[in-house]
């Protein structure tokens, strides 16, 4: 199903006209007749703006039938456009570099990523999808939100430092990664813990907070080691500001 036909089929879920779907995400009406009628694409910061939305999962829009065929050519994909990313640091790679460099035929590259915001919708969750996991299962288990940032999701940030370091530095992507990442483990600290959906504002100044000494970290032309960096938040989770040390 292409993501024109799932943008029509959730509308239609919603018994909504395509003037009023474009209404909920602040667009026009045309931008929706184009979608579902395979004229154009949506940005990755709209997919994602469809997906808080609707309240649907993050990997919405991803194809849930991969075979191992179509798993290798889209990995050889993904991975050709962070061997882009490396080289271009201001511009966002065109399809047809990545393509280049993948050694695939153009067709095969377009039918996997009809647009470059396919692309990079599909690579953020990929990234991001095994520290998810690790990260629910924590908090399922009630674990404190800041030991599991500490002592889970930073070793794992870590050991994903290369490809991080590009998403926090380059900056065609850096904003939709910095906009997925929040909201993704915001509707994850609301659904383990309950308090949190009283008080929003606390959840946003935490999410904020955490987001930015990772956005720090893994910036830096030379990545602080991972027991640096949680001494470093141990530190300062544990001292008024007016003690830090500077």
């Amino acid at each position: 199903m292409t993501i024109g036909d799932q943008i029509k089929q959730l509308r239609t879920a919603h018994n909504l006209t395509q003037q009023e779907f474009a209404t909920k995400i602040y667009i026009s009406y045309q931008s929706v007749s184009n979608w579902e009628n395979h004229r154009s694409y949506p940005s990755a910061e709209i997919m994602l703006l469809i997906i808080d939305t609707f309240d649907l999962p993050l990997n919405y829009f991803m194809d849930k039938d991969i075979d191992p065929t179509t798993s290798q050519e889209e990995t050889l994909i993904l991975s050709s456009f962070l061997k882009c990313m490396t080289t271009s640091r201001d511009e966002a790679p065109t399809l047809k570099l990545v393509q280049q460099l993948s050694g695939l035929p153009a067709e095969r590259v377009q039918h996997y990523f009809p647009s470059y915001d396919d692309l990079v919708y599909t690579l953020i969750n990929k990234v991001d999808q095994d520290i998810k996991i690790r990260v629910e299962k924590r908090l399922s288990d009630h674990e404190s939100v800041l030991s599991i940032f500490i002592n889970d999701m930073a070793p794992l940030l870590y050991h994903k430092r290369e490809t991080l370091h590009l998403l926090y530095t380059r900056p065609y992507i850096k904003g939709v990664w910095t906009q997925f990442i929040k909201a993704k483990y915001q509707s994850l600290l609301k659904k383990y813990n309950p308090q949190m959906k009283k008080n929003n504002l606390d959840t946003a100044y935490l999410i904020e907070t955490l987001t930015t000494f990772i956005s720090i970290w893994l910036s830096q032309p030379e990545i602080e080691p991972l027991d640096q960096f949680q001494q470093r938040i141990t530190y300062l989770v544990n001292h008024s500001m007016s003690s830090w040390r500077f």
